[in-house]
């Protein structure tokens, strides 16, 4: 797997862009556009983020590298034992608040990228497993930052953001995964008569 992206690195580059969305929103868009099976063509995906960042003409060189490198680390997590898969967030060291924000953020960002993966799906054609999973995204997204930072929100934080990140292995597992391991349907030959 390649080298991660460094959260700090990255705010700063799109800051530098003039990206008002944080690292943690742009890569829940990408992983929310991978679980639908879309993202995979580097034109695709930085089409989305521009028009999502409402960046005209695209992102530089190097930060154009940068999400596309984020999108191939993605991809590499979701295609993996699950264990490679990381959301992008602060440091532990940054404090509680700003880190359960970019949890939300990057919720929001899920549902932006799967609901622009799967515009012409409707909510029945969806199991109950992803319509809960995404209604648990949903809610995350809203959550309201805490006012302490003991070691129990901490721990919630932790069980929050594991949540998140098992609920978009799911949903990619189910939408992309099984139907790769599908096999192609033999070719109907019409009964021949004698």
């Amino acid at each position: 797997m390649s080298n991660p992206i460094d959260f700090e690195v990255l705010a700063q580059g799109l800051a530098a862009a003039g990206v008002a969305h944080s690292p943690s929103e742009l890569q829940g868009l990408m992983a929310g556009l991978l679980a639908t099976g879309h993202g995979g063509h580097d034109e695709e995906v930085m089409g989305v983020m521009a028009a999502h960042t409402d960046i005209d003409g695209g992102f530089d060189g190097a930060l154009s590298e940068a999400l596309l490198s984020l999108r191939d680390q993605l991809h590499e997590g979701f295609q993996g034992t699950g264990l490679e898969l990381a959301l992008l967030l602060p440091g532990d060291e940054e404090e509680l608040g700003l880190r359960v924000a970019a949890v939300a953020q990057w919720c929001e960002g899920f549902l932006v990228g799967f609901g622009t993966g799967s515009a012409n799906t409707h909510d029945k054609d969806l199991s109950p497993g992803i319509q809960e999973a995404l209604s648990d995204l949903a809610a995350i997204s809203q959550v309201a930052t805490p006012d302490d930072d003991g070691d129990e929100q901490e721990d919630m934080f932790e069980q929050v953001a594991e949540h998140c990140r098992m609920a978009a292995l799911m949903i990619y597992t189910e939408l992309v995964m099984r139907h790769q391991d599908k096999p192609a349907p033999a070719p109907q030959t019409p009964p021949t008569r004698h």
